[in-house]
C-alpha cells in the first residue's frame, strides 16, 4: 500500500511538473511576438526589431539557465523559497505593457532603445518563465533518483517544452492576433503567468512530498552528484552546436524574407522548423539518424552556397524558399541531434542547458548585433553553411587517417583551382560537375581506406565547407559589376546597382533593399529629372501632386527612397521627406540626383515619421501640407503603425483642409486598400483608388503602382485628371473591413492568398 501511495504521489508530481513546463514554454514563446508587436511602431516597424527581441530573449535565457544551474545544487527547500520570491517579484511587474516613457526620441542607436524597453517591461517575468523549465526538470531528476531508466527520460520534458513553444508560435498569429487587441493580449498573458506561478510552486511542493527517502538530504545530493567532471571538449561542442542552430535560424530567416521574397510572417516557417528539430531530437533517439542527416547537410549547404553566388537568383521563389527551409531543417536536425547524442546524465542537466543557452546567446549576438554593425551584407549566412561540415570533421576525427585526408583535400581543391584558371576553357556546369565527382570519389576512397563511413563524411564535410567559402568569396570578388554600393545597418542591407554604361543616355541606377526596389533613376541628362518606377505622372502620387497646382505647395513624404518625388518640385514648393534609415539618405544624395536637381526647397528629416510628426506638432504646430505621401508599405516589415486610426488623425492635423493623403500600397502579398477605405470612412474622408499599369519598355522605367487617396476637398475630387485616373472604392466586408488602431491590426486578414 505504501509503495502504491508513493507511486501515486510520484505520478501526480510528474504530471504537475509536465504541466508547469508546458505552460512556461507556451508563455515563453507567446510573450515574444506580443511584446515585439507593442514596441515595433516605436522603432519604425523595422524587421531588425524582431531580431533584437530574439537576441534579448536569448541573453535572458542564458541568465535564467545560469540561475537554474546554481540554484539546482541547493536543497529543495531553498530552491522553493528562492524561486517563489523570483515569481512574486515578476508578478509585481505585470501586466507586460511598455510604458510610453520608453518611446525613443529619434536620436541615438535604436538597438539600445529596443533592449532597454524590453528589459524594463518583460525582463523579470521572462527570466522567471525561462528558468522554470530546467529547474523543474532537475526536480523530476531528483524525484527519480536511483532509477536510471526514468532519469534518462527527463530530457523528453525538454521536447515537451519545445512542443509548447511551437504551439504558441502557431496560436499567436493565427488565433490571438486577429481577434484580440494588444492590451487584451497583454492582460491575458499576465493572467497566464499567475497560473504558471501557482503551478511552479505546487510542483516543488509535490516533488518534496513524493521524493523517495534517501537517508537525508546529503544522500540525495550525493546520488545526484556526477561521477566524473565534464571535459572541456564536450562543453565546447555543446556551445558550438547551440550557436550553429541559432545563427542558421537568424541568417536564413533574414535571407528568405529580404532577398528571396518579402512575404509577411514568412519568418514563422524557419522558426517552426527550428523548434520542430528540438522536439524530434530530444523526444527520442529514433528521429535523428546520422546516415540520413549528415548527407542531407553535405548536399544542401553547397547548393545553398551556390544560390548565393547566382546574381539573378535563378530559382523560382517557391523553390528557393523550399531549398533554404529544407537546408535549415537539415542543419538544425544535425546540430540538435548531435546535442541530444552528447547530452550528459540528468545530474548535469542544468549545466547542459546553461551551455545551450550560452551558445544560443553567442549566436544571437553575432547574427543580431555584431553582423549588422560590421558586415556590409548577410555574410553570417555563408558562415552558418560552412560550419556544419567542419563540425562533422571534428566529430569524425577519431576515424581519420590525417595524412591521406589532407592529401585528398588538397587534390580536390587544387583540381578546382586548375579548372578555374582562365587557361582552361570549361563551362560553369562542367566545372561544378567535375569538382563534385572528384570530391565524391575522394570521400568514398577515404571511407574505404579507414573502413568507416564517418571518415569519408569528415572529408566531405571539410570539402563542403571549402565549397561554401569558395562560392562566397567568388560572390564578393566577382560580384556583379553593376554594384556600386553595398552597406548594412540596423534597418537592413542596401545596395546601389548600375545598369548600362555610366554616362550613356539610358543608363540607370537602382537602390535595392533585398528584393525590394526603393527607386530607380535614368542617369542620362535628358531623362534624369523624370519621375520613375512607382511615382510616374499617371501614378497615384503623380495625380495627387499635379492636380490643382496653381499655388506653391508644401509636400510631406514618409519614406525617402532615392528621392524620386522631388522631381515634381517647382520653384516655391517645399518637399519635406521623413526617412528613418540614414544609409538610405546617404545613398540618395551620393548616387542619385533627384534631390539635387529639384527646383523645390528639399528637406530630409531623419527618424521615424510618426514620432517626428508628433514632436513637430507639439513643438511648432502643424506642417500644413497640401499633399502627404505615405510610401512605406512595399516591403516585408510592414510599418502598421503608419496606417492606424491614430496615425491618420495625426496626419490630418498636419494637413490643410483641402489637403490629400496618398498611401502607396503596391504590394504583391498584401491587400491594404480595404484597411484604408475603413480608416477613411471612420475619419469622414473620401477614398479613391489609383491603379496604373505602364506599357512595357517605357524609357522612364515606370512600374505598375497602386495608391489610395484620402481627402475631403470637393475641388480635388472634381478635377478632370482625378476623375479620369481615380475610381471610388466600395466598403469591404469581414476581416478586411476591421478598423486598424494602435491596439489592434490583423495582418493575416489582408494577405493575398492567391
Amino acid at each position: 500500500m505504501r509503495k502504491a501511495a508513493n507511486a501515486a504521489r510520484g505520478g501526480g508530481a510528474l504530471a504537475l511538473c509536465a504541466s508547469t513546463i508546458f505552460v512556461s514554454a507556451f508563455l515563453l514563446f507567446l510573450v515574444q511576438p506580443l511584446i515585439a508587436r507593442q514596441i515595433l511602431p516605436w522603432f519604425g516597424g523595422s524587421a531588425a526589431v524582431w531580431t533584437l527581441c530574439l537576441v534579448f530573449f536569448q541573453v535572458v535565457l542564458l541568465l535564467g539557465y545560469f540561475y537554474a544551474d546554481r540554484l539546482s545544487r541547493r536543497p529543495l527547500r531553498t530552491q522553493a523559497v528562492v524561486h517563489a520570491l523570483l515569481l512574486l517579484a515578476a508578478c509585481a511587474m505585470l501586466p507586460v505593457i511598455p510604458d510610453a516613457a520608453w518611446k525613443p526620441t529619434g536620436q541615438g542607436d535604436p538597438a539600445a532603445g529596443v533592449l532597454a524597453v524590453l528589459a524594463a517591461t518583460v525582463g523579470l517575468p521572462y527570466l522567471a518563465v525561462c528558468t522554470t523549465g530546467p529547474l523543474v526538470q532537475s526536480w523530476v531528476a531528483r524525484l527519480h533518483a536511483g532509477a536510471e531508466l526514468r532519469q534518462a527520460k527527463v530530457y523528453r520534458l525538454f521536447a515537451l517544452s519545445n512542443l509548447a513553444a511551437l504551439a504558441a508560435l502557431v496560436v499567436y498569429p493565427f488565433v490571438l492576433e486577429p481577434v484580440f487587441a494588444l492590451r487584451v493580449q497583454a492582460v491575458a498573458w499576465s493572467a497566464g503567468f499567475g497560473l504558471f506561478a501557482v503551478l511552479a510552486i505546487a510542483s516543488v511542493v509535490a516533488v518534496g512530498k513524493a521524493r523517495p527517502a534517501q537517508a537525508g538530504a546529503e544522500a540525495a545530493a550525493a546520488s545526484a552528484a556526477p561521477a566524473a567532471p565534464l571535459s572541456w571538449r564536450d562543453q565546447l561542442l555543446w556551445l558550438v552546436l547551440a550557436a550553429l542552430g541559432t545563427v542558421a535560424l537568424l541568417a536564413v530567416s533574414a535571407f528568405i524574407t529580404q532577398d528571396i521574397a518579402s512575404v509577411p510572417m514568412l519568418w514563422i516557417v524557419p522558426l517552426a522548423l527550428y523548434l520542430l528539430s528540438f522536439v524530434l531530437c530530444f523526444d527520442s533517439d529514433f528521429w535523428y539518424r546520422r546516415w540520413l542527416f549528415w548527407p542531407a547537410v553535405l548536399l544542401l549547404t553547397p547548393v545553398m552556397g551556390w544560390y548565393l553566388n547566382t546574381p539573378q537568383r535563378s530559382l523560382p521563389i517557391a523553390a528557393a524558399i523550399g531549398l533554404y527551409c529544407a537546408g535549415l531543417f537539415a542543419i538544425c536536425m544535425f546540430a540538435n541531434g548531435e546535442l541530444a547524442r552528447a547530452r550528459p546524465g540528468p545530474a548535469r542537466l542544468t549545466r547542459f542547458y546553461l551551455l545551450l543557452a550560452l551558445g544560443g546567446a553567442v549566436g544571437g549576438l553575432f547574427a543580431g548585433v555584431f553582423a549588422p554593425h560590421f558586415f556590409n551584407g548577410y555574410w553570417e549566412l555563408p558562415a552558418s553553411l560552412a560550419l556544419p561540415g567542419l563540425v562533422m570533421l571534428w566529430l569524425a576525427r577519431a576515424r581519420q587517417q590525417w595524412v591521406w585526408l589532407v592529401f585528398a583535400f588538397a587534390v580536390v581543391l587544387g583540381f578546382g583551382a586548375f579548372l578555374k584558371m582562365d587557361a582552361v576553357a570549361v563551362s560553369l556546369n562542367v566545372f561544378h560537375a567535375a569538382v563534385v565527382a572528384l570530391a565524391c570519389f575522394a570521400a568514398g576512397y577515404t571511407a574505404w581506406r579507414a573502413r568507416a563511413w564517418a571518415a569519408g563524411a569528415g572529408l566531405a564535410g571539410a570539402l563542403a565547407a571549402a565549397a561554401v567559402a569558395w562560392l562566397s568569396v567568388s560572390s564578393v570578388l566577382e560580384a556583379d559589376n553593376r554594384t556600386l554600393l553595398r552597406v548594412r545597418n540596423f534597418y537592413g542591407a542596401l545596395r546601389v546597382e548600375q545598369f548600362g554604361i555610366p554616362g550613356a543616355l539610358t543608363s540607370s541606377r537602382r537602390l535595392m533593399h533585398g528584393v525590394i526596389s526603393h527607386g530607380e533613376q535614368v542617369m542620362g541628362a535628358i531623362y534624369r529629372r523624370l519621375p520613375t518606377t512607382y511615382y510616374g505622372p499617371q501614378s497615384g502620387a503623380g495625380v495627387a501632386l499635379r492636380a490643382n497646382r496653381a499655388a506653391p505647395q508644401r509636400v510631406g513624404v514618409i519614406g525617402l527612397g532615392v528621392g524620386t518625388l522631388a522631381a515634381y518640385g517647382r520653384a516655391g514648393d517645399t518637399m519635406r521627406f521623413y526617412e528613418i534609415n540614414p544609409l538610405v539618405t546617404a545613398a540618395a544624395r551620393a548616387h542619385f540626383t533627384f534631390l539635387a536637381d529639384s527646383a523645390a526647397h528639399v528637406e530630409v528629416v531623419p527618424g521615424d515619421a510618426r514620432l517626428l510628426l508628433q514632436q513637430e506638432l507639439d513643438a511648432q504646430g502643424p506642417q500644413r501640407f497640401d499633399v502627404l505621401v505615405v510610401d512605406a508599405f512595399s516591403g516585408d516589415a510592414i510599418p502598421m503603425h503608419l496606417m492606424t486610426r491614430e496615425a491618420l488623425a495625426l496626419y490630418l492635423r498636419h494637413l490643410k483642409p483641402t489637403g490629400v493623403i496618398a498611401f502607396h500600397i503596391s504590394n504583391r502579398h498584401l491587400d491594404l486598400a480595404p484597411v484604408l477605405k475603413r480608416l477613411g470612412d471612420d475619419a469622414g474622408l473620401q477614398a479613391l483608388r489609383v491603379r496604373f499599369e505602364p506599357e512595357r519598355g517605357n524609357v522612364t522605367l515606370e512600374h505598375t503602382s497602386d495608391y489610395v487617396l484620402l481627402t475631403r476637398d470637393a475641388r480635388f475630387l472634381a478635377d478632370p485628371m482625378v476623375r479620369e485616373r481615380a475610381e471610388p472604392m466600395e466598403a469591404a466586408s469581414g476581416a478586411r473591413a476591421a478598423l486598424w488602431t494602435d491596439d489592434f491590426s490583423n495582418l493575416l486578414g489582408v494577405l493575398k492568398w492567391q
